[in-house]
């Protein structure tokens, strides 16, 4: 009996939902305006998406800072996903190489010559491999600074106009670009000599601002932070050493999106720290995602990437 029944309460279900719809129809056909408020109200909710689930389960990181931002590319719109202790201040460590690429791409001439300083060399905690008298063009100099996230790179830029001038010009973008909350001391985001002593700091939400800026304005900056490995030429052609991108979460880690980019940034003083930029789902923008103070910041990313895929519809 229950067998014979369900093609019957299927026929009559099909048949309610057709007769809505043809009513519905019927109604819109006669009445514009209603056709018309309804479209509006679509483009309402397109506008406020990406929307959180109902019952989205809460994320707990080891993160003193953490924070996610969806940006409209079209509009420029952006909308909080995720925050925990955005507008704390802290050490950013080589995060600070996102400000000197800036003051690099907006006041270097980038097909000028640099060569390598013994003084640049000199600075501590490098991870990239120039050497004392090697030459590039500044464009080059770029990507060692970014994707290995060089010290020496960062100083030869620095040396190029003098440190102070440098810094002056990091000081002076995070102004013009509002970040009220940043200040730099100096060119990599190194630690003090001393304990307690002056540290270059910031906030995840003017971190993402800076990076939105860079990703609106200077979008070369993150087609490097983007690349695996890239090889380096000096400028007399000779090939100078593969370089590998610090980032390990460049790949989609199962993710229904593309990483575009990101800066990875560690000191024994301001701990882990990462910015993490990923298409958004269904194209309509990018997300910006950032932690800070992290003893374990990939794996913080990772789960962050993760929760927000899981508990938004886009």
């Amino acid at each position: 009996m229950v067998v014979i029944g369900m093609p019957f309460w299927w026929t009559l279900n099909v048949f309610s939902a057709s007769a809505e719809n043809f009513f519905l129809f019927s109604t819109l056909a006669n009445n514009p305006q209603m056709f018309t408020a309804q479209a509006a109200l679509e483009t309402k909710v397109q506008e406020v998406l990406p929307i959180k689930e109902y019952g989205a389960v809460p994320l707990n990181l080891h993160g003193t800072s953490a924070l996610t931002m969806f940006v409209n590319e079209k509009t420029q719109d952006s909308k909080v996903l995720f925050e925990k202790n955005a507008n704390k201040e802290l050490a950013i460590a080589s995060l600070s190489k996102l400000m000197g690429a800036l003051v690099v791409a907006r006041h270097f001439d980038l097909q000028e010559e640099i060569t390598i300083s013994r003084a640049a060399v000199a600075e501590e905690e490098n991870f990239g491999q120039l050497r004392v008298g090697d030459t590039f063009i500044a464009r080059d100099l770029l990507y060692p600074m970014l994707m290995e996230s060089s010290n020496d790179a960062s100083a030869a830029f620095a040396f190029m106009v003098g440190m102070n001038n440098f810094l002056s010009l990091m000081n002076q973008e995070a102004e013009f670009l509002g970040l009220k909350n940043t200040f730099f001391v100096n060119h990599a985001g190194l630690d003090p000599d001393i304990t307690g002593g002056a540290i270059n700091y910031s906030t995840a939400q003017d971190l993402f601002v800076l990076t939105r800026y860079l990703k609106t304005f200077y979008p070369t900056v993150f087609e490097i932070l983007g690349l695996k490995e890239q090889p380096l030429y000096a400028t007399d052609g000779a090939l100078h050493h593969v370089m590998e991108n610090t980032n390990k979460l460049l790949d989609s880690n199962g993710w229904p999106t593309k990483v575009l980019g990101g800066k990875t940034g560690w000191t024994p003083e301001a701990q882990g720290a990462l910015v993490l930029v990923l298409k958004s789902p269904k194209s309509k923008g990018y997300l910006v995602n950032v932690i800070l103070g992290s003893d374990r910041r990939f794996q913080d990313m990772e789960n962050l990437v993760s929760w927000v895929f899981h508990s938004y519809t886009f």
